[in-house]
């Protein structure tokens, strides 16, 4: 649950979220627009995740550009990349298994596999990573540790949840007997992941807004309230 005790971090939420809500698009009406939508999750768009991945990196230094966490990070800043990169391999080849194990073509296509497989890892563990460290990421996907009002840390595993909520849904249309081309796996995976983070981040801004703007028009509590009742983080 957001709280107001923080402005600047509030202010720093709406910011990446706003970004993400700028960015995401973009990319997507890009690609849209040169007629590269249906090659989505094949090696030939694999700029778009190395698009997504300078966004997000960019997106945590914003995050956490404060003296504190730049003089901890400074310490074994080698040692965590190198961590860090394992562990988001690790993340990656279980997304990969994962989806296989869902129904994902198991014999063929593994390239797509593999793409949508980064993807997700880009849109839902990197950011955590990015901002808490591994060992603390680790103990938040295993339930060990709680984020304890860290409205952050909320936003990212919001933002994590959705984006593997609008993969999976994205996966529904897939059997259907449409016979259109953006049926081809992992196309609606892959957007509907897109669609997902992005989803996410508009409830944010939402949410920080009705806030705000609920200390002038008390009757916005009952709106943020129930936002509030739909914290898929909890």
């Amino acid at each position: 649950m957001f709280s107001l005790n923080n402005q600047l971090e509030l202010r720093k939420i709406a910011i990446s979220s706003l970004i993400t809500c700028i960015y995401l698009p973009s990319i997507v009406t890009v690609i849209s627009y040169k007629g590269l939508l249906y090659s989505l999750g094949n090696g030939s768009t694999f700029y778009v995740l190395l698009l997504i991945y300078i966004a997000e990196l960019l997106k945590s230094f914003y995050l956490n550009s404060n003296v504190v966490s730049k003089k901890i990070k400074s310490k074994m800043q080698a040692r965590d990349v190198i961590n860090s990169g394992i562990f988001l391999l690790g993340v990656t080849f279980c997304f990969f298994v994962g989806m296989i194990l869902f129904g994902a073509p198991m014999l063929d296509s593994h390239e797509e596999t593999l793409m949508i497989s980064a993807l997700l890892t880009l849109l839902t563990v990197f950011p955590l990573v990015a901002h808490a460290g591994v060992e603390s990421a680790m103990q938040l996907l295993f339930g060990v540790k709680h984020f304890s009002r860290d409205t952050i840390i909320e936003m990212l595993v919001n933002n994590a949840l959705l984006t593997v909520c609008g993969a999976w849904l994205g996966a529904v249309v897939i059997p259907l007997d449409w016979n259109t081309p953006w049926q081809k796996w992992p196309i609606p995976c892959y957007l509907g992941a897109i669609g997902g983070h992005l989803f996410s981040n508009v409830l944010t801004i939402l949410k920080i807004s009705l806030m705000s703007a609920a200390e002038k028009n008390p009757v916005l509590n009952f709106v943020v309230s129930v936002l509030n009742k739909f914290n898929l983080s909890k």
